[in-house]
């Protein structure tokens, strides 16, 4: 990559978090994973009972 003129090289693209970023993070992640999950399951519950 170039950056102000300059060849750079780019390794470790991960962000770095303090431990509370990290957590606020995985709550952030597990909460969107929970309403993935609630809505297929209550999408499939759905089509359970109509069948």
């Amino acid at each position: 990559m170039t950056f102000q003129g300059k060849e750079i090289t780019l390794e470790n693209l991960s962000p770095i978090f303090t431990p509370e970023q990290e957590a606020a993070k995985r709550r952030e992640l597990e909460q969107q994973l929970y309403e993935v999950f609630r809505k297929y399951a209550d999408k499939r519950q759905n089509e359970e009972a109509g069948a």
